[in-house]
């Protein structure tokens, strides 16, 4: 088993990103920080001292821990902009309406905008009384032939003023303002046409406007050579890391083939190069320290000239600093080495941005790498194959075991998924990925220089990446292909992990009272799972979400669900919306109609006809864009839900209903929401406004 002593910088690691959550948690800074941080520094320096006594060596082990435990607190705190005494949140009042900064990244064109990261100069109500600040925007322009023009490094004069960003909108869905957050973006800003301008150029760092540049100009060439637009987004996304041509469809199907790291933003195909290049210099049977040397600048050099034509975008740069530290562990040929380089990397990587600890890239890069690193010699020797063709996929096999058994847990948490053919995929996408990651560079390099080759070239490439994608999407369609729904919380994932560590304990030190300990995680993880399988098997609740222009219920009768929406809605922005509530309330059997079915449906709990709902003993009636209100007599009911802009005036709502609260949905207009306000004010009326407020979620229980 391993002794702490061989790996130090684990130990460091630990203790600094127990600062950093620590950071998160308190949120909160005092003076007296830097001096305990100082107290323990002299600490350090006095235990050095050889005449310190021998039975307080742990004194300097204690004082280590305490400086960088303050040290991840420090970092992480003073990291966050919001802690900046200039920060523009703080100079952005009322009457606020221009905004002055700098585009900070490469702009991104989807849809009707082109999306910008504006480092923030000033803000102000007039060009005359601007005030200096710092803080990013995430601002997004209308689309035309002007914003597209828009490059990296522009000041650019803003008439707008940053919002904070909202909180999720629907339950259990993707926190999108979260995710800004540990982006050190907090607010954001829509703007029209006419309301912007670019004032000078050429203010962002050199380096990365050249590698923007560079890597836009290889993106025509792949563009000029990769004619189908899907062989284009996985090609582009490969060899130089833009995710900007991948469609909705190739992303789900690469992600339900487990097949994501071939796409992924983390900078994952660096690991690729990285493992291709050291499985064949191994080939090469010396052992000098010249070759030694000579095999790890050789590494270097192609992951970092990778890093540079890919746009050394930030994902690849970290992606390259960890197979850097982990290329000069392996030099050293120990078995320690590689697992103390590992968390090196990524001690240095926090360092300089202690948020990238909350990014799901690096979660999922470094914990595939670490589980390849332990899991796939012991899987690997479990079978010993003799013939070189069969030893190779049955490596391969192993490689992509290792790293599923290290993610899993976080695959579950984060894409509530489970792909059953990953290792099919991995079979074929890995090494197919090395060569065309290899025709890829060699395309680039030899356009300019010998066209009719890279001609060819470019067919083979293109040939390679057609055949990837449709392996991709044939195991796709193989039965069971994916496992969906599965929902696990925080809790729920750190007891994996540390059923999981328990049991690489037990396999490293050998000593298998460690599986007990893991048996224990493993059935208070199944405890967990029972307990919130009872509660959802009992939970009765209906939900009614924001969704952009459109209307949907679902009624939640324990794990039943009955869903009720708009017929002409996309399930795109449904999804969305609805996915993430209903894998958390563990729903296992779906009905859904429409609220234009004429049908009666009768169900054990839920009645519906005519625009009116009775779940339990709730009552609802819908008012849409044809008002469908009773004629004849007054009807008692919970609630009324009024979509679709409707002609109509509380006055008469109160004539035809007695009801307790009006929600007004997102497909209204808002004008009329606000009309509607004034009068249920004016009637003392209760209401409930979703576009404001967020999807209304009401218990039954």
């Amino acid at each position: 088993m391993l002794s702490w002593r061989e790996i130090p910088f684990v130990r460091i690691l630990m203790v600094f990103i127990a600062g950093i959550l620590i950071s998160f948690i308190l949120n909160s800074y005092h003076p007296a920080l830097i001096v305990f941080t100082l107290f323990f520094a002299l600490m350090m320096f006095w235990a050095t001292q050889k005449n310190v006594q021998f039975k307080y060596r742990w004194s300097f082990g204690a004082a280590g821990s305490g400086f960088i435990l303050l040290l991840g607190y420090q970092t992480a705190f003073l990291h966050n902009e919001l802690h900046h005494e200039n920060y523009l949140g703080k100079k952005v009042t009322v009457s606020t309406s221009i905004l002055l900064g700098t585009v900070d990244d490469a702009p991104i064109e989807k849809g009707d905008w082109v999306r910008l990261v504006v480092k923030s100069k000033a803000v102000g109500s007039h060009p005359d009384t601007l005030i200096q600040c710092v803080g990013n925007v995430l601002v997004y322009i209308a689309r035309d032939s002007f914003s597209e023009k828009i490059e990296y490094g522009d000041l650019i004069y803003l008439n707008t003023k940053p919002e904070m960003v909202r909180p999720p909108d629907n339950p259990n869905a993707f926190n999108y303002r979260r995710y800004l957050y540990f982006l050190n973006i907090h607010r954001q800003a829509f703007v029209r046409p006419g309301d912007w301008k670019i004032l000078t150029r050429g203010h962002g760092n050199i380096f990365f406007s050249n590698a923007i540049v560079l890597q836009s100009h290889f993106l025509k060439i792949l563009k000029k050579h990769l004619k189908g637009k899907r062989e284009l987004a996985v090609g582009s996304a490969l060899i130089l890391g833009h995710r900007d041509e991948i469609s909705e469809e190739v992303q789900t199907a690469y992600s339900q083939t487990g097949a994501m790291h071939i796409l992924a933003v983390s900078g994952l195909h660096v690991g690729i190069i990285f493992l291709l290049l050291n499985f064949f210099l191994k080939k090469i049977k010396i052992n000098t320290a010249a070759w030694r040397i000579i095999k790890v600048l050789v590494i270097l050099k192609v992951i970092w000239t990778f890093a540079l034509v890919t746009g050394a975008s930030p994902s690849v740069i970290r992606a390259a600093v960890m197979f850097s530290f982990l290329n000069v562990g392996l030099a050293f040929q120990r078995y320690s080495g590689i697992y103390n380089t590992l968390a090196a990397s990524a001690f240095f990587i926090l360092l300089l941005n202690p948020f990238l600890i909350t990014s799901v890239g690096f979660q999922l890069s470094y914990l595939a790498v670490f589980g390849i690193v332990f899991f796939q010699p012991k899987i690997a020797a479990l079978w010993k194959i003799k013939n070189r063709l069969g030893n190779y996929a049955w490596q391969l096999t192993c490689v992509s075991l290792a790293a599923q058994i290290m993610t899993l847990p976080l695959t579950f948490y984060y894409f509530n998924q489970l792909p059953v053919y990953f290792w099919l995929t991995g079979l074929v996408l890995v090494p197919l990925a090395g060569l065309e990651l290899g025709l890829g560079i060699a395309l680039l390099l030899f356009e300019p220089i010998f066209p009719l080759l890279a001609l060819w070239i470019g067919k083979t490439l293109n040939l390679l990446l057609w055949f990837g994608n449709t392996c991709v999407f044939h195991v796709q369609q193989l039965p069971m292909s994916v496992i969906e729904g599965i929902w696990i919380g925080g809790t729920m994932t750190l007891l994996l992990y540390l059923f999981i560590t328990s049991t690489m304990l037990a396999i490293a030190a050998k000593n298998y009272r460690w599986i007990i300990n893991g048996l224990i995680f493993l059935c208070l993880a199944s405890i967990s799972l029972a307990f919130s399988e009872i509660k959802n098997h009992g939970h009765r609740q209906m939900a009614v979400y924001k969704i952009y222009k459109h209307s949907a219920i679902d009624f939640f009768d324990g794990k039943k669900l009955y869903s009720v929406t708009d017929q002409n809605i996309d399930e795109k922005p449904l999804g969305f919306a609805t996915e993430g509530h209903r894998y958390a309330m563990g729903v296992n059997k779906k009905k859904h109609f429409y609220f234009t079915d004429t049908t009666e449906l009768i169900f054990k709990h839920l009645y519906f006809n005519d625009y009116f709902f009775q779940f339990y003993d709730k009552k609802i009636m819908v008012v849409g864009e044809l008002k469908n209100i009773p004629k004849k007599h007054k009807i008692d009911v919970d609630y009324i839900l009024i979509k679709n802009s409707p002609k109509i005036v509380m006055d008469e709502l109160i004539s035809v209903a007695v009801f307790k609260k009006i929600i007004f949905d997102n497909s209204n207009k808002k004008w009329k929401v606000q009309n509607w306000k004034q009068q249920c004010k004016r009637l003392n009326i209760e209401y409930y406004d979703i576009a404001v407020e967020g999807a209304f979620i009401l218990n039954l229980d």
